[in-house]
């Protein structure tokens, strides 16, 4: 009995097995083409190109989004730094800034005009909203709070464009005299005649619907005059006086939450 014969054949496939740690050359090969197959699928380019990546990248952009959503669902909106953001930017790419309410105060103007009153009310613009000054005897006459019947003619027609913005602006009606002491049974001074009458044209605004959380009346009697009351002799300047006696209509928008 010899040595024993080895096949020359599977002597040499065996040693020229790629991967010695599988038992077979046939699993070999199956293990040889799941990995072809595998790098292939992995390695493949996408119809649209280089697109892969966008899956990602749009979750991300997803999830962001979601996050700042519900920040902003937290947040407090100052509106005046918002408008004046809004201003700066658009003078920087040359375009004309317009105040969100620039067509109330159009259509106000337009009324009051029609009134016959527009030289009696000036307008100013603020940051937050709008300012109507009625000066002089336009809606009361002197010493008394009751308002004058073209007066309440000229607010109905005023009250309902104001009326349009009731939820975003809050109305604050402020009473200012001019230095002449007043005393009677019914206003005892100045501050009781200045706020008596912010108050009678604040119910007007309540009378035509508006809620109370956006009104406020002021009287303010005749601590912030617009011109002196007196001259350096501490004679009265009655053409003065008649400037500070006035109704101040503010119209400030309201912070949104």
């Amino acid at each position: 009995m010899g040595a024993p014969k080895f096949n020359s054949y599977q002597s040499n496939q065996s040693s020229q097995k790629k991967y010695p740690h599988i038992e077979s050359h046939l699993n070999e090969e199956n293990y040889i083409q799941e990995e072809m197959l595998l790098r292939e699928l992995t390695t493949q380019k996408s119809e649209d190109g280089e697109s892969l990546w966008l899956l990602s990248y749009s979750d991300m952009m997803t999830l962001l989004f979601g996050f700042f959503v519900l920040l902003m669902s937290f947040s407090k909106i100052d509106i005046e730094a918002f408008e004046k953001v809004k201003k700066e930017t658009t003078t920087l790419f040359g375009g004309e800034y317009q105040k969100p309410f620039q067509q109330m105060k159009t259509e106000l103007k337009d009324k009051v005009a029609l009134s016959g009153l527009n030289d009696k009310a000036v307008f100013d613009e603020l940051e937050k909203g709008l300012t109507i000054t009625f000066r002089g005897s336009v809606f009361f006459e002197s010493g008394s709070a009751e308002l004058k019947p073209e007066a309440i003619e000229m607010l109905k027609q005023v009250i309902p464009i104001v009326k349009r913005q009731n939820s975003k602006f809050n109305v604050v009606v402020e009473g200012h005299t001019d230095d002449n002491p007043i005393s009677s049974d019914k206003f005892p001074s100045n501050w009781e005649l200045s706020s008596h009458r912010a108050s009678a044209v604040l119910r007007l605004f309540e009378e035509n619907g508006f809620e109370k959380k956006h009104l406020r009346a002021i009287g303010f009697a005749d601590t912030l005059p617009v011109l002196p009351n007196r001259d350096d002799s501490n004679q009265a300047i009655a053409e003065n006086q008649s400037q500070n006696r006035r109704i101040v209509l503010k119209l400030v928008r309201a912070t949104t939450k």
